[in-house]
């Protein structure tokens, strides 16, 4: 926390630290095309069905946006939402400028939790989560090394839409979706809507 507020500080100040700040700026300039939708500190937007981005790892937002560019995300029919973000992601034309714009959002201090829209119950939902805390962490917090992201950081109703789409197929079953195939299975023990909305609140409830 305290490494991304000098970061940007260092930025506002026009300072630069080779291999890491000239990055965040050309990543800064990039994000121009993102601000649009995910807004100006990556706090998302319900209206605009954008989520909250700022804060994630690096390294997920990195595969996440090759996703959207290689077709792997945003191609179902039924993604509409996804398919928005596939002409954004085609304005990142090098490797340099993924990682550097990755690195600038995941540099940005995490949105404030927004208003809970979804609503469950959360004993029911931390059993639920049992399954998923084996990539994800007990915390929610994600482990790299199970290729699971940050879970914490999302509102309760994009959790509640891309927990959807895996069990009706429109994200994650791509051949080429590794990670995708992967949490299909675990979502397929959420056995209702309820079931959904309820380890949804209880993601909500982990700080």
């Amino acid at each position: 926390m305290a490494k991304k507020l000098v970061i940007f500080v260092l930025l506002s100040l026009g300072m630069v630290l080779p291999g890491i700040a000239q990055d965040l700026a050309n990543g800064k300039a990039k994000y121009a095309v993102c601000l649009a939708c995910h807004m100006d500190k990556g706090q998302g937007n319900k209206a605009l069905n954008s989520p909250a981005i700022a804060g994630q790892e690096d390294w997920y937002l990195e595969r996440q946006i090759k996703y959207f560019k290689e077709g792997l995300r945003g191609k179902h029919p039924k993604d509409v939402f996804g398919a928005q973000m596939v002409p954004m992601m085609m304005t990142l034309t090098t490797e340099k400028d993924i990682k550097d714009v990755a690195a600038y959002i995941a540099a940005m201090e995490p949105a404030p939790r927004e208003a809970p829209t979804v609503k469950g119950d959360v004993a029911k939902g931390k059993a639920l989560y049992a399954v998923c805390a084996t990539c994800h962490g007990p915390d929610g917090k994600g482990i790299k090394a199970m290729n699971a992201p940050n879970l914490t950081l999302q509102q309760d109703w994009y959790l509640e839409r891309q927990i959807k789409n895996y069990k009706e197929g429109i994200r994650g079953s791509d051949p080429k979706d590794i990670y995708g195939l992967q949490m299909r299975p675990m979502i397929m023990t959420l056995p209702d809507d309820q079931a959904i909305k309820d380890v949804v609140v209880y993601i909500m409830s982990l700080k």
